[in-house]
């Protein structure tokens, strides 16, 4: 009687250490789902932000790119303008519907690939600024214009034809070196990181606290 009595005892204490353990994984994944998602939501201000920026942009240039036709330097200058605000606004719509999309519910490790793709996608914003550089001289001739309502190429001579040639060389050999810095094997680099503070560096924050959850599930198991 009395070991039926310890067997029972001991079956009870491990029922009761097993709710323990469950309980305390549940708030452990609550309290972290909710910091994680904390640290995305502070992300929305970023495409939300160059959703609008570049939505006036892309208009803007459009109308500029009508306005100046027969200049085909400033149309040029406009068409770049709108082509480049129309990759961001794309970029930034996937954005919002990755940050959005996520589902909370979701096992661990599909919640930490999604949130890894919010974080290819930002990535990918630095490639939009990497590919204008070759054409930073024209977008200059468009501020220029539509800020002053200025032609720059009337100033121009041969010697700064020249450098305006030399620029962009320079520029596109700086485009290639950083397009191929951003590629995705170095997306978890520390100067990458250091880039995206404050504009990125919130989904190494929510993958933080989701390694925090998946390594309490490894260690209860």
């Amino acid at each position: 009687m009395e070991n039926l009595n310890i067997q029972e005892i001991w079956n009870q204490h491990g029922i009761l250490l097993e709710k323990t353990r469950k309980l305390n994984e549940s708030l452990l994944r609550e309290v972290k789902l909710g910091q994680a998602k904390s640290s995305l939501k502070s992300l929305l201000f970023l495409p939300i932000s160059t959703l609008l920026f570049y939505l006036i942009a892309a208009s803007y240039g459009l109308y500029f790119t009508v306005v100046n036709w027969e200049t085909w330097y400033f149309a040029f200058s406009g068409a770049v303008v709108t082509f480049f605000s129309l990759l961001f606004i794309a970029s930034s719509i996937r954005q919002l519907k990755q940050i959005l999309s996520i589902d909370y519910q979701a096992p661990v490790l599909k919640l930490q690939k999604d949130t890894s793709r919010i974080k290819v996608s930002v990535v990918y914003n630095l490639k939009i600024a990497a590919w204008i550089l070759p054409f930073a001289p024209f977008i200059g001739l468009f501020l220029v214009k539509a800020l002053f309502n200025f032609d720059l190429i009337q100033i121009i001579n041969d010697g700064m034809i020249v450098s305006f040639a030399v620029v962009t060389i320079i520029l596109e050999i700086l485009s290639l070196f950083v397009l191929r810095a951003l590629r995705p094997e170095n997306i978890s680099q520390k100067w990458l990181n250091w880039m995206l503070q404050g504009s990125g560096s919130q989904v190494d924050e929510a993958l933080g606290f989701l390694t925090e959850i998946e390594e309490f599930e490894k260690e209860e198991r």
